[in-house]
Order: structure tokens, then C-alpha cells, then sequence
């Protein structure tokens, strides 16, 4: 004959303290492990203060010739060539670093010093505000408001992309459409205001 067995019936809520308990000491021993693996840092307890003081580069300004002098300890290096500032900001840095170097080496040693930032970040908000001056300046002053910076030294595949076809195609083409024009409107027979009808 068959026995039957004997089974006790077990409640949730008798053994839900005992879960409680252990996922509660779990999780407690999960933080401190958590805590101190990252000593403290993340809930800023027992880390040491980051100075905030850099130790950038920073040029000073010689008030006898005018003009901000380099740092010794800066390398004068730019980030990027003056191709670089055509593909990320257009022709206008680009023609300003082939044309007036100087003038621009002393904007971006002028940057570099009000703004106590490195010589990488200092081009790329110079190459940014020759680009388009209006926009750069609003794009300051919504982060002194709180909205994340820019990194203008940052290079956009397709902006670069879009910046070649302009500067390859379209600008040739355009040019040659003007000069057309002008060389028809010249040199063809008929009237005509620079010929004087």
C-alpha cells in the first residue's frame, strides 16, 4: 500500500522576513564593497579635493610692444594645420591663418589667457568665432547659462565632407559661371551699360 506522505505547507509570510533580511544585508554589503572599491569618490566622502588650479601654458600680455608673449613652456603648436580650420570652420580661419598669421597666433595667446584655456581649445574657439562670430558668441554665452560646451577642435566627417565639395566644386563652378557671364556680357555684340549702348 501506498504511504502518503507527510508535507508541510509553507507560507510566504512566514518565511518573508528571512528573504528580506538576507536581500537587505546583500545590498548593504553590495554598497560598502561598491564604496569603498571606488574610495569614497562616488558620494564625494574621504576623496581628496582635485586642486583647481591648472597648470596650463598661459602667455602674458607685455604692455610695452602691445603684443601677448608665449609661455616658455608652450610649444606654440597648433592642434591642427590651416587645412584643418577650413574643414572644420570654413574658408574664413583658413585664409585668416595663410594671410595674417601673427594677427592670428595673437588672438588665439588672447583667448588663451582671458579664458585660461589650453592652445587646442583656444584655436578651435578662435577658428570658430572667424567662421561666424554672431553664432560662436551665443553658443558662449548659453554656457555661461549652464548648456554643455563646445569642442570646436572636435572634426565632423560631414561637415569636413560637405566643406570639400564646396571648396572642389561648387565654388569653381561658380566662379566659372561669373566669369562667363562677364566675358558674354563684355565681348558680345549688343547693347550694353559698361559698353556705353
Amino acid at each position: 500500500p501506498l504511504r502518503a506522505k507527510k508535507t508541510k505547507n509553507i507560507l510566504l509570510s512566514d518565511i518573508f522576513p528571512e528573504i528580506m533580511t538576507r536581500l537587505t544585508f546583500t545590498i548593504l554589503l553590495a554598497a560598502t564593497i561598491l564604496f569603498f572599491a571606488t574610495k569614497g569618490q562616488a558620494f564625494g566622502v574621504f576623496s581628496k579635493t582635485k586642486s583647481t588650479k591648472t597648470s596650463l601654458p598661459l602667455p602674458t600680455f607685455d604692455e610695452k610692444n602691445n603684443r601677448w608673449i608665449k609661455n616658455p613652456n608652450d610649444d606654440g603648436k597648433y592642434p591642427y594645420d590651416a587645412i584643418g580650420s577650413a574643414l572644420r570652420h570654413g574658408p574664413a580661419p583658413f585664409l585668416t591663418r595663410l594671410t595674417n598669421a601673427d594677427e592670428y597666433e595673437q588672438g588665439v595667446l588672447k583667448y588663451m589667457a582671458t579664458a585660461k584655456v589650453s592652445r587646442a581649445e583656444a584655436t578651435g574657439n578662435i577658428d570658430a568665432k572667424l567662421n561666424n562670430a554672431v553664432d560662436w558668441a551665443y553658443q558662449k554665452m548659453e554656457e555661461k547659462n549652464g548648456k554643455p560646451k563646445v569642442d570646436y577642435t572636435r572634426l565632423d566627417k560631414k561637415q569636413a565632407a560637405l566643406t570639400a565639395i564646396w571648396a572642389l566644386g561648387i565654388t569653381p563652378l561658380a566662379i566659372n559661371v561669373i566669369l562667363s557671364t562677364v566675358d558674354q556680357f563684355i565681348n558680345a555684340p549688343g547693347p550694353s551699360v559698361i559698353k556705353g549702348l
